[in-house]
């Protein structure tokens, strides 16, 4: 048996040489892509937070039947007490002081960014949502997803001002400052 025994010598005087050579390729590709590359420009998205189609109190107050099936929006509506699992009570400005059901929708339930559980008696929110006709399929559902908490909660959404309720989507609780912030607390 014969052993081959032949010198690398030729491929280890090649390491440096293709090492440079790397270099060169890889400076020469950043300047190629520096040189044609186009600008991007980022553009900052649209606020969602917009309300759309924003009416008073005193104008839904005056019939909301009128906007049956309408998104409609509405600022400082005071809250007058809660509703079950996942609704509030509004009075309506008629004669009367009506309750009027503003119901929680599940996408806002499930939305982190809204303390929904946050909303306090007496407290005005911003909120838009869908006005909807109070049926007996609507009530059946409520009641299966456990909305009402005491055995008189559906008789009082029966009894809603027109059998409507707003389905709100989108809540804006008013801003709240933090301990020492502008409520006369800290040293002075």
């Amino acid at each position: 048996m014969v052993t081959f025994l032949k010198s690398r010598a030729g491929a280890a005087q090649l390491g440096v040489p293709l090492m440079i050579t790397a270099f060169v390729v890889v400076a020469g590709f950043m300047l190629w892509l520096s040189v044609t590359a186009k600008p991007t420009v980022i553009v900052a998205p649209e606020p969602q937070d917009a309300f759309a189609n924003e009416i008073s109190l005193v104008d839904f107050s005056g019939g909301p039947e009128g906007y049956e099936g309408q998104v409609v929006s509405m600022t400082d509506v005071p809250v007058s007490g809660r509703f079950g699992s996942f609704g509030h009570w509004i009075n309506l400005l008629d004669a009367n002081r009506n309750g009027f059901i503003l119901y929680l929708s599940d996408s806002l339930r499930a939305d982190t960014t809204v303390a929904t559980g946050a909303v306090e008696e007496g407290m005005l929110v911003t909120l838009s949502g869908t006005v909807m006709p109070t049926t007996d399929s609507v009530l059946d559902a409520w009641e299966a997803a456990g909305a009402f908490t005491k055995p008189l909660d559906r008789v009082m959404a029966e009894s809603t001002r027109y059998l409507y309720f707003l389905e709100v989507t989108k809540l804006r609780l008013p801003e709240t400052s933090g301990p020492g912030q502008g409520d006369g607390a800290g040293s002075g």
